[in-house]
């Protein structure tokens, strides 16, 4: 009676290797799974398969470093026909190329099984067919009458999330909600952010909610972490987080100061549900007063407002409290929660 193995591997294609050498080319696998690790704070997230592998009764007791005369026959018969038709003892070989390329077809489709929601993923998240039929539209070739590129096409409120009132930023009052990032499935939240400020504060944002899927956008890129580009990249980064039941967190490089407001139009383009700024309260007030109210003018032109700002490195400066000036509610300070909206004085 045949008997059957668990075996484990990055790909089928590893496993295969594994199952003959363990086992002879008699082996065959008869089930796979594809198992994801989400990582840390969607740092190093990896696929892992496992398997169970079929034996004949005949090969199970023999091992790899005992080879009697029927094992010595397969293994010639397997190495003697490797790249074409594999057959071992007059029988077709069950691990070829056809059988592991359905077998990972199969685990990919039991995957989306186990992740498909029963319901509906969230009632504050985008509609999941609303976003699939937004995706398969922007990878149509265009129409005469389509606009052309570069040119912002009007989406509905909420896929875009907020616009710009006409008033121009004022005094943020003492007593101001605190904001918070925004939760649910499919949810789209862009930290802008000098150089590499933004991914620190994502990576802490992620930390504190649970696990939010964390990428890169703009200038940044960091190892471990997609990078959107694009509207079509951020529809598929929104489909995407409703089947894993996340957030998108988007850490997006503004450069140099002087290079901020270029990517006005492209944080427009990925039509984020909340946008935040990321400022060092240890950089000089006016630089940073002046980028921000360029890039703010620039993303108004653009229909698209900052809703709030993120604080690093108050605790290091005797003046933290110049942040305030530019009229933005503080929701995060130094890797935690804001208390207030505003932060105070150091005597």
């Amino acid at each position: 009676m045949p008997k059957q193995y668990k075996l484990k591997g990055t790909s089928l294609d590893d496993i295969r290797v594994k199952a003959e050498q363990q086992y002879g080319p008699g082996a065959r696998i008869v089930s796979a799974e594809k198992v994801t690790n989400p990582g840390i704070a969607g740092l190093f997230a990896a696929n892992r398969y496992e398997a169970t592998i079929e034996v004949p009764s005949q090969l199970a007791g023999n091992s790899c470093r005992s080879e009697g005369p029927e094992r010595q026959q397969l293994r010639v018969s397997w190495e003697a026909h490797a790249g074409g038709e594999v057959r071992a003892a007059g029988e077709a070989h069950a691990l070829q190329g056809p059988a592991i390329a359905a077998l990972l077809e199969q685990a990919d489709a039991a995957e989306m099984d186990m992740h498909r929601p029963e319901a509906v993923v969230s009632t504050a998240s985008p509609d999941f067919a609303g976003i699939l039929e937004q995706l398969g539209k922007e990878f149509r070739a265009p129409t005469s009458g389509a606009p052309v590129q570069g040119t912002l096409t009007a989406l509905p409120p909420v896929v875009v999330g907020h616009a710009v009132p006409a008033a121009p930023p004022t005094a943020v009052p003492a007593l101001a909600a605190v904001p918070a990032p925004l939760a649910g499935s499919g949810n789209l939240v862009i930290l802008l952010g000098l150089g590499d400020d933004a991914l620190g504060t994502a990576l802490e944002l992620s930390i504190a909610g649970g696990g939010f899927d964390v990428r890169t956008s703009g200038a940044l890129t960091a190892f471990g972490h997609l990078h959107v580009t694009g509207r079509q990249g951020a529809t598929a980064a929104r489909a995407q987080a409703v089947v894993t039941g996340q957030t998108v967190l988007v850490a997006y490089g503004l450069g140099r100061q002087g290079e901020a407001v270029t990517h006005a139009a492209d944080i427009a383009t990925l039509a984020p549900d909340q946008l935040w700024l990321v400022v060092d309260a240890g950089r000089k007030a006016e630089d940073t007063a002046s980028w921000i109210r360029a890039l703010s003018a620039a993303l108004a032109a653009e229909r698209v407002r900052v809703d709030a700002l993120a604080v690093f490195g108050a605790s290091e400066t005797g003046s933290p409290e110049t942040v305030n000036g530019l009229g933005v509610p503080i929701g995060w300070v130094d890797g935690k929660p804001a208390r207030v909206a505003v932060l105070g004085k150091v005597d």
